[in-house]
């Protein structure tokens, strides 16, 4: 109540100000017009008659334009232009006032200059009160860390105005661009320092003490660039996030957060043909597996913002099934969502799903991913990624779903495990039955997902948490990795290109080093590789291989219609042959016979060749030195 109270005042306060100063720019305007205090009569006697009806009338066009609802302590242009708009209003309303109070002899110039005196005292006023913020401000900036935002685009504009807001968050001393026309030019009154490049050289001339990295859309490759540079002249870097947290200006203090690993890993956005998208998405029965895991459960999150019919989620794991579905619910209010707890090899229970649900587009997510797990229960793989998987497809078939999305890994190219080895399967298995039947079945096949569950990127995280040591199998294993973001939304678009059968392979950028990883991982903890946290170097586990490859060697990839998405060409196969593989290696695994399920994967899969072997020795990372882009590890 107190704080109504307050406002009501603050509002009355603005307004009786602008009562006085629109009648003193009207004085004004005739003063200047006649060179003298003393106006004549004739002209003056008419405004009186007309001064209750014409202050009234401007005070109702500021609150119209919401003059009195800004924060003229941090104004912009646009609100200076909103003072010159209602000035102009007020212009043209005085006019029409005087004339209809007769007095048709006014000279048009009184009318310009009470334009001009009014924007000068008007505008003067509220921007005069900025400018005593600023010096408040900078009078005050005694303690506040000395900030340099690197861009100065709009989102660099954004983090100046918002430090200015909040100067306990930091002193912005002035912007790093590339852009050779802002060189020496100035922003919200900041200079431009330099070149993004010359970072640490203007950190150390100025006195910097944090780097703010205001570009939404600057690549991982940059964003690693910025990091390092930052760490040799000891600044903290912060970063704004996400190019759609910038729509309508929506930038606060707290979005400015610390370089997280996704952002080191990063890519340009993907474009999508979002009207593609929701064709086949909109209006649709749509059922996404392994709904509560990392890639299902992003699957579904975008999925839902197509406003299908329904989306069906279907997983394992009861929690994760029930926290997905309120994640999803809170996002798309109105969608009618089916949580669903099945066990895809359950034959009668997935026909009830489907016949009740009947889902018109199907995306399989869910698998037995754990690498070293499935090496030793390689029957359980064989019964969940073959076996549920072709359960699935067939019962989709049945109902006559009109497209399926497989969803397969860079682990099925060249496979050294049975996981990979399964998921070869899978896809041979959807290619084959993608030969007939009203269903569109395709393949996309992608590497690791940052940050999913049994990934090195949790798994470091907690291992720093604990005060380390980091485990890292091998010092030159490297890997392949998208964000769940992107993954999912290249997933989507791959299931609108697909006309059956194809094997779509996504663009995965460059392999990552996953002792780089690591090493980046304790660094943006704040903490030093080989001293805070040490790293130790356990050896390859069964199944695992060095790099990883997103084609076969008999694959020929082409290009598809999107720039991420390639097609891989395979040699033809035989398709009766591919389902009495897949036939047999479930019998195998339903009589639980693991060595003879080893073979028959070799059978199916020729390019399988297990990695059985694992090095036991562990080496301690005593210390690191940086060579340029390399890191030379001293055991």
């Amino acid at each position: 109540m107190a704080q109504r109270a307050y406002l009501y005042a603050k509002l009355l306060l603005a307004m009786a100000i602008d009562v006085v100063l629109i009648n003193v720019a009207m004085y004004f305007a005739l003063y200047l017009r006649f060179d003298t205090p003393h106006v004549p009569a004739a002209y003056m006697d008419p405004y009186l008659h007309i001064a209750p009806w014409f202050t009234l009338g401007t005070i109702l066009i500021f609150l119209g334009l919401r003059v009195y609802h800004r924060l003229w302590q941090y104004a912009s242009v646009v609100d200076g232009l909103v003072i010159v708009l209602g000035v102009t209003i007020s212009a043209f309303w005085l006019s029409a006032l005087i004339y209809l109070e007769g007095a048709a002899h006014y000279s048009r110039g009184v009318f310009a200059l009470y334009w001009l005196v009014g924007l000068v005292l008007i505008g003067g006023v509220r921007f005069f009160r900025k400018s005593l913020n600023d010096v408040r401000w900078h009078m005050s900036e005694g303690d506040a860390r000395r900030v340099l935002i690197v861009g100065a685009g709009k989102a660099g504009q954004l983090v100046a105005q918002e430090l200015l807001r909040h100067p306990e968050a930091g002193r912005a001393l002035g912007f790093l661009d590339d852009d050779p026309r802002k060189a020496g030019m100035r922003l919200n009154g900041l200079p431009v320092l330099g070149r993004i490049e010359e970072v640490g050289i203007v950190a150390q001339r100025h006195s910097v003490d944090e780097m703010i990295i205001a570009i939404p859309s600057m690549a991982g490759s940059g964003v690693r660039r910025l990091m390092e540079e930052a760490r040799r002249a000891d600044l903290r870097a912060r970063i704004l996030p996400a190019l759609n947290q910038m729509i309508d200006g929506r930038v606060s203090v707290n979005q400015i957060r610390n370089i997280q690993i996704e952002d080191l890993l990063q890519r340009e956005p993907a474009q999508v043909d979002l009207g593609e998208m929701a064709s086949y998405l909109t209006g649709r029965s749509v059922l996404v597996t392994g709904a509560g895991g990392t890639i299902g459960s992003e699957l579904a999150r975008q999925v839902a913002l197509f406003h299908p019919r329904r989306l069906i989620l279907l997983g394992l794991d009861e929690s994760s099934v029930f926290n997905i579905e309120q994640d999803v619910h809170a996002r798309v209010p109105d969608l009618e969502l089916v949580p669903v707890v099945a066990d895809l090899r359950d034959r009668p229970h997935l026909e009830r799903i489907f016949e009740a649900e009947r889902p018109q587009v199907v995306f399989h997510a869910a698998a037995h991913k754990h690498v070293p797990l499935m090496e030793a229960q390689p029957d359980e793989a064989v019964r969940n990624n073959i076996g549920g998987l072709w359960t699935l497809a067939e019962t989709a078939r049945m109902f006559r779903s009109e497209s399926f999305v497989f969803i397969s890994t860079d682990k099925a190219v060249n496979p050294t495990s049975v996981y990979g080895a399964t998921k070869r399967v899978g896809e041979l298995l959807v290619s084959a039955l993608a030969r007939n039947g009203p269903t569109r079945f395709v393949t996309v096949r992608f590497g690791n997902v940052l940050g999913s569950r049994g990934s090195v990127v949790p798994i470091f995280q907690r291992q720093i948490r604990n005060g380390g040591p980091v485990t890292v199998t091998h010092a030159d294993m490297v890997r392949y990795f998208m964000t769940a973001g992107e993954a999912a939304q290249l997933v989507i678009q791959a299931g609108a290109m697909g006309q059956g059968g194809e094997v779509f392979v996504l663009d995965m950028g460059e392999p990552i080093r996953i002792l780089d990883l690591a090493m980046n991982l304790i660094r943006l903890s704040g903490l030093t590789p080989g001293h805070d946290i040490e790293i130790v170097f356990t050896g390859i586990r069964p199944g695992e291989k060095l790099f990883e490859e997103p084609l076969t060697r008999e694959d020929r990839a082409s290009a598809s219609q999107h720039e991420r998405i390639y097609i891989a060409r395979e040699a033809p196969m035989e398709v009766e042959g591919v389902l009495e593989a897949a036939q047999n290696l479930i019998t195998l695994a339903e009589a639980g016979a693991s060595e003879r399920i080893v073979r028959a994967l070799m059978a199916a899969v020729p390019e399988y060749h297990p990695n059985r072997e694992t090095v036991v020795t562990a080496i301690p990372l005593s210390g690191v030195r940086d060579l340029g882009a390399r890191h030379v590890v001293e055991p």
